[in-house]
């Protein structure tokens, strides 16, 4: 009988053990590590090829994107284009009236336009894998567009160089920041656009005029305002992204204000109904929505799932940020356009090529 009993408990003890450990593989991760392959298989099948246009104001600036996708996606080859994506959407426009649609995916700031296009019915809807850890309030319910990572602007400071870190947009009023100062034309770019409304809203329009008097170098672009803060050529500038980590920031620290607002968004991303390549789309928008992806990106994830950036908490912690206040701003086109003239009647009329291409804002990077 008690050979028995010892039997029974060791054959439970087995039986518990392959239990916890079948357990173990059938974890989130794992789940979505599955999910990504079986994708994989199936576009691999039918897809060849992948096409992604992205928002974006530097060369390279989704190579990131691009090189994991090669090492983890070697059957399927992906062709990556950046530009503004004022510039990209006008063309996707011209394109879907013409049905000759060449981007797979599309991933823009303008929120604006994913809203038209699913009122126009050309969007596919299809929610990735992972995406109920998205909040509601910045993604589509339906599934025809998804935020793909967070976008935050607000001041960065080349943290050796000046006396004190800034603490709000006044600060960089101070003699030491005059002739110092590297700026993007908010009227070339909606997001840096949204960030002035605000300071406006809060200083009035003295604070422009004071800026002015600071005599900041004025830039298409916001790539290089954060390069040459880092090369410290320049000691801060504002509107523009960083990095999350002070390790990895080459000494251009992001600054968010203590009270004043600063904006964060969610670069947005959606298939077409016509996309050529459907499959590899599909696998696409759910792995760069994958923990590895969210993860690797230098600022916040869009999932909520995801730990802290460094010291920086997640922007639902600061009440000085809204991505849906940004994204009602971008829909109010013509509150937004008639800012946009006020603050070039201001400042004047942008200068200089696309970032992307002119000479002498590359040889800024």
């Amino acid at each position: 009988m008690i050979k028995k009993v010892f039997v029974i408990l060791i054959t439970s003890i087995i039986a518990l053990s392959c239990n916890n450990e079948q357990d173990n593989t059938n974890t989130p991760e794992q789940a979505e590590m599955n999910e990504i392959q079986r994708l994989y298989n199936e576009a691999k099948t039918v897809d060849k090829e992948i096409t992604i246009w992205g928002g974006g104001d530097a060369p390279g600036r989704l190579d990131w994107i691009k090189n994991e996708w090669e090492k983890d996606f070697p059957d399927i080859k992906i062709n990556v284009r950046v530009d503004l994506s004022k510039f990209l959407d006008a063309e996707v426009d011209q394109q879907l009236a013409s049905n000759t649609l060449v981007p797979d995916v599309v991933q823009l700031q303008t929120v604006h336009d994913f809203h038209r296009w699913k009122s126009e019915g050309v969007l596919e809807n299809f929610k990735p894998f992972g995406g109920e850890q998205i909040p509601n309030n910045i993604k589509d319910p339906h599934g025809a567009f998804t935020p793909v990572y967070m976008v935050t602007f607000a001041m960065i400071a080349n943290r050796s160089l000046v006396s004190n870190i800034p603490q709000s947009y006044a600060d960089l009023l101070t003699p030491q920041y005059k002739n110092n100062l590297i700026l993007t034309y908010p009227h070339d770019d909606d997001a840096v656009l949204y960030l002035y409304k605000k300071i406006v809203d809060q200083y009035g329009w003295e604070y422009i005029d004071k800026l002015i008097q600071q005599k900041p170098q004025w830039i298409r672009g916001t790539a290089a305002p954060t390069a040459q803060v880092r090369k410290g050529n320049k000691l801060a500038t504002m509107g523009t992204a960083g990095i999350f980590d002070k390790s990895l920031d080459g000494g251009a620290q992001v600054v968010l204000p203590v009270k004043d607002h600063f904006l964060t968004w969610a670069q947005t991303g959606a298939i077409f109904k016509t996309t050529k390549h459907k499959a590899a789309a599909k696998l696409y928008m759910t792995w760069i929505l994958s923990k590895k992806m969210q993860g690797l990106w230098g600022e916040w994830s869009v999932r909520d799932d995801m730990p802290d950036k460094a010291e920086y908490k997640s922007y639902k912690t600061y009440p000085n940020t809204s991505p849906t206040e940004f994204i009602n701003f971008m829909l109010d086109r013509d509150a937004l356009n008639n800012f946009s003239k006020q603050i070039e009647a201001k400042i004047g009329p942008v200068q200089g090529g696309s970032p992307l291409t002119d000479p002498a804002i590359l040889e800024l990077l």
